[in-house]
């Protein structure tokens, strides 16, 4: 045998298992997806964006993209589940007065006839009788 031969016969193993072993060392790419996650979320919650709201697709988009095999796989079902339940929870009501609207924001009051400067009966913000 030529020792050419020789040497592409011992270089085929070699190759092997380097494939091999960069197959087993596959990266994790859950943590990347989250953190996408975890950005349009803020950006989200700072514009103000509510949880029915379209854009949030985006946010679930990313969290169900984290692999079953990734160590953020928990978390990110966690926050998939809590993001899928406030979409399907429906918003409180609007409170009467909102701070920071000119008369509190309400013409509730004014519609029943009610003076919304008017704090007679309400424990706590009388005079106390004086």
């Amino acid at each position: 045998m030529s020792p050419i031969y020789r040497s592409r016969r011992a270089v085929v193993p070699l190759l092997l298992g380097v494939l091999l072993t960069l197959g087993a060392c596959k990266r994790d790419v859950g943590p990347e997806h989250l953190a996408r996650a975890d950005a349009k979320h803020a950006e989200l919650v700072e514009r103000g964006v509510p949880p029915k709201d379209p854009a949030w697709d985006a946010v679930i988009g990313e969290l169900e993209k984290v692999p079953p095999d990734s160590k953020v796989f928990a978390e990110a079902q966690r926050r998939l589940s809590r993001l899928k339940e406030l979409r399907t929870t429906p918003l409180p009501r609007r409170p009467l007065s909102r701070p920071g609207v000119p008369e509190g924001g309400s013409h509730s009051l004014d519609e029943r006839g009610l003076d919304p400067h008017d704090h007679a009966g309400h424990p706590g913000e009388t005079d106390g009788g004086r």
